[in-house]
């Protein structure tokens, strides 16, 4: 039995797929003969990879999909210059967008061709394609192709493009598909090749779609994976092979897809309203750690590159005291990006920096409010205290800024902008827009209730496919909305984004240093009333207690217990107010949080044996 496994465009060039790694590696394992064939190389090397990263930052028009279109459709899907006049008028983009669209178009036919001629398919029984994102029209371009040229060859599908009902209608569709797994597909795509080997049965097999007479069928949901121990190491030799023999290589630093967990453990307490992720599998599983870091080791040493990206959803919080202290006593030196909550906690953002790790933030929003309304379980403060927390231990922090959640009010958009003007010393969001709604999140789920109306799929795809609205309905994962009730951003929207776009473009700096008794804060912010702030007695401690957002209960006990003096609400409201002016310290709930990134380790944080303190009042000083 032998079976090639194929990654078309446009799957990013600097990772494998972890999907087609295991496979490979299960399939081997099993005694088939498994190729996997990283096509998207080929692609690339026609276009160039300024073209090709190009297509890929125009995924919200779907460009890579459309530029494959005809292949499959020929003439029954609109135009190009309709799908351009649409692109114009929907997206903020110029006119050299259609144009160099139009310089890249010629390489799919000459591509599709070569792929046909370059890889001998006589000799494989069954080709497997993964679609995830922007990879369905050219898997389906060149499934077609081949089952044209091959008739008995068995063309199967899966991925996250695959996901149940979308598996079942592209299968009803695309009557040269034969198969479609579903879902998780560990155990059912090598259990459907030993049935299509042996002969056996495959109508009854959960998770795969076939066809019979009444047409496309699936007997039920696949069987997923409880023990993620089970799961073999994924095998990237065909990936590095391509790689290293491409023409491309020293434009791309390639990094390894590794999971630890699936599922999330937070979606199974509050799923976070805009998220389509774990459709059908959100209960959270872990693998053993010592698994974990072994597979590390050993992909390290194997392929020679130390970029790790761990695909979970989010970070077991049990990490902290047993996976990232394992990595830090191995002494695995490498560089890994791993997905967190913004609930973390300052010992816990240090331990990351102490493992190499760059964090893909969960913030998505900096108003309570906002928080509250997508479920996220954080609210403002924390997500600063995250930010500042992660700048402090020199751990990267990549997150979004989402709006657009029915709810809103002009207060929660002026917040936002405020806060983007005040935290131009920390990192700002990667990106900046509204939401989009995506199959399987609770949004889509419970439109209705969450203040939805009119769901239909994405104005775009009726460029990539000739279907009548019910089936794109069926087969597409990303939708359009109205509001029940519009959303009223007091007219900060613009403002809020050209926020951003200052923040992003800034390197400001806001820090404190002790000299002695005095607390220094340096500012450097076009928003700082004094580049330089000294503080001393009570009032320093107060700034350094703040370090964690705290409430003025707590900080009235804790000078008391610190100084030995005894300084009243009304006077720890003063300081706190006067802070608050100088922007030195942001207010959210009746809490307070300091700005400045400390450049040392505080008494506060690890308070010094108590000594008999002189008496001294309150000082700040610019």
């Amino acid at each position: 039995m032998r079976i090639a496994l194929i990654n078309m465009p446009f799957a990013a060039l600097d990772t494998p797929s972890l999907a087609l790694g295991l496979f490979k590696s299960k399939l081997n394992n099993l005694g088939m003969d498994c190729d996997v064939r990283y096509l998207n190389f080929d692609f690339a090397e026609f276009v160039g990879t300024e073209n090709y990263d190009f297509v890929l930052r125009l995924s919200a028009v779907m460009a890579g999909e459309q530029l494959f279109a005809k292949s499959v459709f020929g003439q029954q899907v609109p135009t190009d210059n309709e799908y351009y006049r649409q692109m114009l008028a929907s997206e903020s983009m110029g006119r050299e967008v259609p144009q160099r669209l139009e310089q890249i178009r010629p390489a799919v036919t000459v591509f599709l061709q070569q792929c046909l001629d370059s890889i001998p398919w006589a000799r494989y029984d069954v080709v497997g394609f993964t679609t995830l994102f922007e990879q369905n029209l050219p898997s389906l371009a060149l499934a077609k192709l081949i089952k044209q040229h091959w008739p008995n060859k068995i063309i199967v599908f899966g991925g996250a493009n695959c996901e149940e009902i979308m598996g079942l209608t592209l299968h009803r569709c695309f009557p040269f598909v034969d198969f479609v797994c579903t879902g998780e597909a560990d155990k059912t795509f090598p259990e459907l090749l030993q049935r299509i080997q042996y002969g056996h049965p495959v109508r009854n097999l959960n998770g795969v779609v076939s066809r019979s007479a009444s047409g496309s069928e699936i007997p039920g949901p696949p069987e997923v994976i409880d023990d993620l121990n089970e799961l073999p190491i994924p095998d990237y030799d065909n990936y590095f092979r391509r790689l290293n023999n491409s023409s491309l290589r020293q434009w791309i630093r390639p990094s390894l897809l590794m999971e630890s967990a699936r599922g999330c453990w937070w979606g199974e307490k509050s799923h976070c309203t805009f998220c389509g992720l774990n459709g059908l599998t959100m209960k959270f599983r872990t693998k053993e750690v010592g698994k974990t870091v072994g597979e590390m080791g050993r992909q390290i040493s194997r392929y020679g590159t130390r970029l790790i990206r761990f695909v979970d959803n989010i970070i077991d919080p049990g990490y902290f005291k047993s996976l990232l202290p394992a990595i830090i006593q191995r002494g695995i030196q490498s560089d890994i990006i791993f997905e967190v909550k913004s609930n973390l906690k300052k010992d816990q953002i240090k331990i990351l920096a102490d493992a190499g790790v760059t964090v893909q933030a969960g913030i998505e929003n900096l108003s309570t409010h906002v928080l509250k309304l997508m479920g996220k379980g954080s609210n403002a403060l924390m997500n600063i205290q995250t930010l500042k927390w992660c700048k402090q231990y020199g751990v990267l922090a990549d997150w979004n800024l989402l709006y657009g959640f029915p709810g809103e009010g002009p207060e929660d958009y002026r917040i936002n902008k405020e806060y983007a003007e005040v935290l131009t010393h920390l990192d700002p969001p990667t990106g900046c827009g509204p939401i989009r709604l995506d199959r399987f999140s609770p949004n889509y789920n419970f439109a209705h209730d969450k203040g939805l109306s009119n769901i239909r799929p994405m104005k775009f795809y009726r460029y990539l496919y000739p279907f009548d609205e019910k089936t794109l309905c069926d087969l597409v994962y990303y939708f359009e909305f109205d509001y029940t009730q519009e959303i009223d951003d007091g007219g900060y929207r613009e403002s809020l984004e050209n926020a951003i776009w200052q923040w992003k473009s800034r390197r400001d700096q806001l820090y404190s240093q002790r000299k002695g008794e005095t607390l220094v804060i340096h500012d450097t912010r076009p928003i700082a009333t004094w580049r330089e702030t000294l503080l001393s007695g009570p009032t320093a401690l107060i700034y350094e207690y703040c370090d964690k957002a705290r409430s003025p209960q707590n900080i009235v006990e804790a000078v008391a217990q610190n100084t030995g003096e005894t300084l009243n609400h009304d006077q720890v409201g003063a300081i706190l107010e006067e802070f608050l002016t100088r922007k030195l310290m942001v207010k959210d709930d009746n809490k307070y949080l300091s700005l400045a990134v400390m450049t040392y380790v505080s008494q506060v944080e690890h308070p010094a044996p108590k000594q008999a303190h002189e008496d001294r009042e309150p000082a700040m000083a610019g």
